[in-house]
């Protein structure tokens, strides 16, 4: 017997179900996990979890303060509850519910639970790290996606598993180890359209690829593929169940069946009685048939020898065989597809990416370029101004030294050179200035002249 919460007996009322506005409600959302499934995991649980009963209507995105979603994927390939410690961290690391990561997540985690439990490899997050990244699927659901450039580090792992999005179940949180401190909603950071934010989520800095451990991911790489590879739980091939091909509800699946037993009027058009007649009398227009001999050892009856109901049900089943394998390799080619179009969709947000970078770091170039124009050009000034200083600087300290050599009335001028000064002065200047100099000059002798007029009335004063 199931442990559940009965509505009509719940002691106190206890907060519904919400749901978060990210999954829309639609049939292939709603969930199909019913409680004749719930039965058939249950085992996988300790046993005092409570269940929640079955709703038809309930969606995977749906939360509370007392219950937590599940997926079933797990449990259908081999895990118990609470998970290993290298699955748990995963989780605990990047933050997301159990019910947001995509089948190949679990596959990949559960495969590398076997292989540290057999191998012996000591394999943690950080090599985890450097084998996959975390990338976003659809509605906030995830996937581990391999480095670029390198082989799938796990294989077998992208298999068709139809209705995985409807096979999820609810379990009370204060029923299970550390129920309380599960995610009380989605995780919603690293979209699609930000694949940067997507990668720091697993590959955050505190994990660093030591040297061992880039020799335990060096081991696990040289691993036999058949090690590395998914192991596939084979079911009774007479059995449909959820982790084979599912049927969207138990309602279907007791269809499926009851319609084995159904058939028309043209149907009985060969059906013969099992009771045993009498040999008609020989036709002289129809020969008898010859009997075959046979052994007297049992032989298994096929398709060609089952008659009546037997025959119809037999051809049923192979019928139904049939049609559910190429539903399978439909929904196969329609899962390769869809990766497809996710890799095509994640180079191309890639490449916008890139390209905005590029723009961002044309634009930071650019203005760079501009300050250090504005740079040289106050530079430029600066130096000039000094220039100036230095000049003028210089030249008041000619005249004050000539002033005070003019006034003293021993002093020769003759010892001035002043053809020396002219011929360095064109040297100096360009050819436009240096025909002024003829003007300057006799400029010079008037003020001379002046000067020296100016130091007589002075002398005479």
């Amino acid at each position: 017997m199931l442990l559940r919460n009965s509505p009509h007996k719940s002691p106190k009322k206890e907060s519904p179900l919400k749901s978060q506005g990210i999954i829309k409600d639609s049939p292939v959302e709603r969930c199909c996990f019913t409680d004749v499934h719930i039965d058939k995991i249950r085992h996988c649980f300790p046993a005092n979890v409570v269940f929640k009963p079955f709703d038809p209507t309930a969606l995977s995105d749906l939360v509370s303060d007392v219950w937590v979603a599940f997926p079933a994927t797990p449990f259908l390939i081999g895990y118990s509850y609470p998970f290993p410690m290298f699955t748990q961290s995963f989780f605990s690391l990047t933050g997301i519910s159990y019910i947001q990561a995509m089948p190949m997540i679990w596959r990949v985690l559960y495969t590398f639970e076997r292989i540290i439990e057999q191998e012996g490899i000591d394999l943690g997050m950080a090599e985890l790290a450097e084998l996959y990244d975390l990338t976003t699927f659809g509605s906030h659901r995830y996937l581990l996606k391999r480095k670029a450039g390198e082989d799938h580090p796990i294989f077998k792992v992208t298999k068709n598993d139809t209705n995985w999005k409807r096979r999820f179940f609810f379990v009370k949180r204060d029923s299970i180890l550390d129920g309380k401190d599960l995610p009380k909603e989605w995780a919603t950071h690293g979209r699609v359209e930000d694949p940067r934010r997507i990668t720091i989520t697993i590959s955050v800095a505190h994990l660093k690829l030591t040297p061992a451990a880039k020799e335990r991911v060096l081991a696990f790489k040289k691993l036999d593929p058949e090690v590395r590879s998914f192991q596939i739980i084979i079911q009774d091939s007479q059995e449909i169940s959820s982790a084979s091909v599912t049927m969207s509800s138990a309602g279907k699946s007791a269809r499926s069946v009851k319609s084995a037993s159904m058939f028309g009027i043209s149907d009985l058009a060969n059906v013969t009685s099992s009771k045993k007649k009498k040999a008609p009398a020989a036709s002289p227009s129809a020969s008898a048939p010859k009997a075959s001999i046979r052994g007297k050892g049992k032989k298994r009856k096929t398709s060609e020898d089952l008659q009546g109901f037997p025959l119809l049900r037999q051809q049923f089943l192979d019928y139904v065989n049939e049609k559910l394998a190429e539903i399978e390799t439909y929904l196969g080619n329609v899962e390769d597809q869809e990766s497809q179009i996710a890799d095509l969709q994640q180079m191309g947000v890639l490449k916008d990416l890139k390209i905005g970078d590029l723009e961002k770091e044309l634009r930071v170039m650019k203005a760079e370029a501009a300050q250090r124009l504005i740079d040289m050009d106050n530079e430029k000034q600066e130096i000039t101004q000094d220039a100036k200083v230095s000049a003028a600087i210089a030249m008041y300290k000619i005249q004050l030294q000539m002033a005070e050599e003019a006034q003293d009335p021993t002093f020769d001028k003759g010892s001035w050179d002043v053809e020396g000064w002219k011929a360095r002065l064109a040297d100096l200047e360009d050819e436009d200035e240096a025909e002024e100099i003829p003007m300057l000059e006799g400029g010079d002798a008037e003020k001379d002249q002046g000067g020296d007029a100016g130091g007589d009335e002075t002398a005479k004063v």
